[in-house]
């Protein structure tokens, strides 16, 4: 009967690791990385930012994963040495680092030779949004995808969901106001609105207006539905005038005529300048979740995809 045989270093390596590896697999696998682009344990617990204990431990669980001895080890770094099945192992992780680096450089390409036309809707007060900065946004979907036309115009925002539902526009971002069949939504951040009138306005000299004082003011409101969180607030106006955009609505209550609600983010510099003034910010005040919409049908193009992750955002008020 002829000799079996024996299986290499490097083929043993393999085949322990020839079934499906997890999440665990490939932390373990990256110690060991470390371990050794290090020369021992001691000097790796800089690299990886854990303790030379817990470092034994994961090299141990991966030992027993494997079911062989990757490394000789002690407390200095002249005595580490690697055993000839972790020379093995070692240079398949260097392999799969390069695959990995080649990986990454075929998706930036992929990105880099988007072409077509990526639609944008946003709101008109999208650039006094502090959570979201629009002109890194815009600079990273240059820099990604150089050949992408990108297309940006300003809505409200139930005539932002509407372009979209049309096909008018690919991607946006809007409060939620409620989730329309067809469109997906991606949660951002949220920020809160207030109750303002202008300094010029007779409320404003009436310290801690009553609320029946408050109610009889003409109120400058959205012309669209608004969220059901502050509908209840909206309905204690029964004398409103209305304007489709933030920036009319704003100019109405800077007029001196008008109270509204406003975002905080919106009107902190004109509180600041002593233009506006918050009115019982403990009983007119509500929260708004923004988030990015595109259509369930969308989600996966690769331009959608690209917006999405060129969106870096704050979270908070």
């Amino acid at each position: 009967m002829p000799p079996t045989s024996k299986p290499s270093p490097r083929q043993s390596a393999k085949s322990a690791l020839s079934g499906r590896m997890s999440d665990m697999d490939l932390r373990l696998l990256r110690v060991f990385r470390e371990v050794v682009h290090a020369g021992g344990l001691a000097p790796a617990e800089v690299a990886l930012n854990i303790s030379r204990s817990t470092i034994s431990v994961h090299l141990s669980d991966l030992e027993a994963r494997l079911g062989m001895q990757l490394c000789l080890r002690s407390r200095g770094r002249a005595d580490f040495k690697l055993t000839p099945e972790g020379e093995a192992l070692f240079q398949a992780i260097e392999e799969l680092d390069g695959h990995l680096a080649q990986f990454r450089s075929q998706v930036n390409a992929i990105q880099s030779q988007l072409t077509g036309e990526l639609r944008m809707v946003l709101p008109d007060d999208v650039l006094e949004i502090p959570q979201l900065d629009l002109p890194a946004t815009l600079a990273r979907l240059r820099e990604r995808a150089p050949q992408l036309q990108l297309d940006v115009q300003l809505a409200a925002p139930h005539q932002l969901e509407l372009e979209i539902l049309a096909g008018r526009a690919d991607v946006g971002i809007n409060p939620l106001h409620s989730r329309r069949p067809g469109l997906s939504y991606q949660p951002l951040f949220s920020h809160q609105s207030m109750l303002y009138c202008s300094a010029s306005h007779p409320c404003a000299d009436i310290p801690n207006p009553p609320e029946e004082t408050l109610t009889e003011q003409e109120l400058a409101a959205p012309s669209h539905a608004v969220l059901s969180g502050a509908a209840h607030l909206y309905r204690l106006f029964p004398n409103r005038s209305t304007a489709n955009h933030m920036a009319a609505r704003l100019a109405m209550i800077l007029s001196g005529k008008f109270i509204g609600f406003l975002p905080s983010y919106l009107a902190q510099a004109y509180v600041e300048r002593g233009e506006l003034v918050v009115l019982r910010p403990e009983r007119f005040s509500y929260q708004i979740q923004n988030a990015a919409t595109f259509k369930s049908s969308a989600s996966e193009q690769p331009a959608v995809q690209l917006f999405l992750a060129a969106l870096e955002v704050d979270e908070g008020i």
